[in-house]
């Protein structure tokens, strides 16, 4: 699958940027949810980044492990200018996982140039931080790609999460009105054209949709020289 697609680090509607966190309030002043502004790659309990490449004969092994949150030492220093900032104490600041559901998880591969084509693909976790693991063979020429990437240069891997999150719908009044309608309809066949008149009758009911929200969903990623990988 090819893609030209340039998806940007989340934006975040809704949120402000807090240590480098996207943090949005809830329903109470005590209450905030925070989300990762891009995915990276996970480490180990040695702090060590989870990355291998291992040349095998013609081909290359490629394996990772991608994450898409926040760092307990950052969260707690979030959580401690929002409990400043609301003037209540840490242990009563809320600061809860933004309502997301984290969807296909790829790594893309680059021509340098702003194209990009898919690597690999797989599924996260489920829960924060997402994790997502590859194990990919590389051909000669997609493994000089990555170590490109690997030296620091810019457009030749990515790693992308695409994210679906939560937004308020708009809410209208309730109506409802019965018409008949006159419509005419243009329609285009093999160059010509030839046009219709229909008379339907339509009833339309519109209600007030609180408490429903409107899915909507986007693609975050970071640049392999984002990822913090030691150099070669």
């Amino acid at each position: 699958m090819s893609s030209n697609e340039s998806p940007t680090a989340d934006t975040g509607a809704g949120y402000e940027n807090l240590r480098g966190v996207l943090v949005a309030p809830g329903d109470q002043a005590t209450t905030w949810y925070y989300r990762a502004a891009a995915p990276t790659l996970a480490t180990d309990a040695n702090g060590r980044v989870q990355f291998t490449l291992i040349n095998a004969g013609p081909m290359t092994m490629f394996a990772c492990t991608g994450m898409w949150g926040v760092a307990t030492a950052t969260l707690d220093a979030v959580r401690a200018d929002l409990a400043a900032r609301a003037g209540v104490p840490v242990a009563q600041l809320n600061l809860l996982p933004a309502p997301v559901e984290v969807g296909e998880v790829s790594l893309m591969l680059g021509d340098g140039q702003g194209g990009y084509v898919q690597l690999g693909k797989t599924r996260s976790s489920g829960a924060p931080p997402y994790h997502a693991a590859f194990n990919i063979m590389l051909d000669a020429d997609q493994a000089a790609r990555v170590r490109k990437a690997l030296s620091g240069e810019r457009g030749w891997l990515e790693l992308r999460y695409a994210i679906t999150a939560a937004a308020p719908s708009r809410h209208t009044a309730s109506t409802t009105t019965s018409d008949a309608v006159d419509v005419e309809v243009s329609l285009r066949a093999d160059g010509e054209q030839s046009d219709a008149g229909l008379s339907l009758r339509s009833q339309v009911s519109t209600y007030a949709e609180r408490g429903q929200e409107q899915q909507q969903t986007q693609h975050v990623s970071a640049d392999a020289a984002d990822w913090g990988l030691p150099k070669p």
